[in-house]
C-alpha cells in the first residue's frame, strides 16, 4: 500500500491501495487516520500514569503509518519510540526523528554498528551480544545503549531472572557500553485473573531489587505493555510501552477494555458502487452464501 501525502496543518491522511495510480483520482476504498486521536490517547496515558510513555510504532505503527504516528505521539508528549526491527528504527532516523528509539527485538550482529551510529538503543539478553557492541564502539566512537530483557514468563526473548545479575556484572565491565534500561514483557496482563501476571511481576521485581543492592540498576525500568498499563499500576516503574492501546481501535482483550477517553484513530471507508433491489429467493455472490428473504436492497461495496 502507498501512504498519501499529509497536508502540513492536517490531522488526517489517507492510505490508498496501490491500484490507484494517481492521488488525483477518486478513491473506491480508503483508510483515514485521525492523528488528533493519537495525540489524545498519548496524553491520556501520560495523565493517567504520571510516567513517561514509549509509543510503540512497529509494523508501520500497526498499519497506521509509522512516521506520521510517531511525530504525532512525540508532539503529544511521548518520550520514546519502540520498534521491532532495525529497518524501522532507521526509517524513523531518516525522517529526522531524534527521540530515543528502542529496538525491542533482535539486532543482527552485522548491523549493530549501524544501530550505534544512529543512536538506536538495543535489546540484549545473551552475553554473546556484547562482543559486537564493543567492536561498534571502537569503530564509531559512540557508546552503545543497551536494555536487558528479562524473561519472566512470556518465554520468548529474554534472559532468565536468576541469570540477570551475572549478565549485568559482565555488562558493567564492558568498556564504552551504557546500560540504559531493564525490562520484561507480560504474557497475560489482559486477563481478568491476575495471578500469572503477579508471578511475572514478582520475578521482575526481584531482579530490580538485586540490581539496586548491587548499585547496578539502570536509569530506565519498564514492564507495562498496553494491557498492564491499564490493569497493573504497580508495573508502571518509570516508562510505559503503549502499543495497541495508542490506536484506540482494538481493546487488549474482551476482559481488558480501553477507557472511553481513548479514541479510535482508524476509520475504513468505501464507496457503495451500486445499490439495487432484488426479489426474494435471489442468491448473492460466490456460492450464494446469502439468499434474499424478501424484496431487499443489496449494495456492492468496493473493498475487493
Amino acid at each position: 500500500m502507498v501512504i498519501g501525502p499529509t497536508p502540513p496543518e492536517s490531522s488526517h491522511y489517507k492510505i490508498h491501495y496501490t491500484y490507484f495510480i494517481s492521488y488525483a483520482t477518486s478513491y473506491s476504498t480508503w483508510v483515514e487516520i485521525d492523528l488528533d486521536a493519537i495525540r489524545n490517547n498519548i496524553q491520556w496515558f501520560l495523565e493517567y500514569s504520571g510516567v513517561p510513555v514509549m509509543a510503540v510504532v512497529k509494523a508501520d505503527a500497526y498499519g497506521h503509518g509509522m512516521i506520521s504516528v510517531a511525530r504525532s505521539a512525540l508532539r503529544a508528549g511521548a518520550s520514546w519510540c519502540g520498534v521491532a526491527r532495525i529497518e524501522e528504527a532507521l526509517e524513523l532516523r531518516a525522517a529526522n526523528l531524534d527521540c530515543p528509539i528502542l529496538l525491542l527485538g533482535y539486532t543482527p550482529p552485522d548491523r549493530v554498528e549501524e544501530a550505534v551510529s544512529h543512536q538506536i538503543s538495543m535489546t540484549v539478553w545473551d552475553p554473546r551480544q556484547l562482543e559486537p557492541t564493543v567492536s561498534a564502539e571502537k569503530k564509531t566512537r559512540m557508546p552503545p545503549r543497551l536494555h536487558l530483557k528479562v524473561d519472566t514468563g512470556m518465554s520468548r526473548l529474554g534472559i532468565q531472572p536468576e541469570e540477570a545479575l551475572d549478565f549485568v556484572w559482565k555488562l558493567a565491565k564492558t568498556p564504552g557500553v551504557i546500560f540504559e534500561g531493564l525490562f520484561t514483557h507480560y504474557a497475560r496482563a489482559d486477563e481478568a485473573n491476575p495471578s500469572h501476571t503477579a508471578v511475572q511481576e514478582t520475578h521482575f521485581q526481584r531482579v530490580v531489587e538485586e540490581l539496586d543492592r548491587a548499585g547496578l540498576r539502570p536509569p530506565v525500568v519498564h514492564a507495562a505493555n498496553s494491557a498492564a498499563s491499564l490493569t497493573r499500576l504497580s508495573a508502571h516503574f518509570n516508562l510505559l510501552r503503549v502499543g495497541v492501546a495508542m490506536y484506540g481501535r482494538l481493546h487488549p482483550s474482551d476482559e481488558c477494555s480501553l477507557p472511553g477517553a481513548v479514541r479510535a484513530a482508524l476509520t475504513w471507508k468505501a464507496v457503495l458502487s451500486q445499490v439495487k433491489v432484488l426479489p426474494p429467493g435471489r442468491g448473492v455472490s460466490y456460492g450464494h452464501i446469502y439468499t434474499t428473504r424478501s424484496q431487499e436492497q443489496i449494495a456492492t461495496v468496493s473493498v475487493g
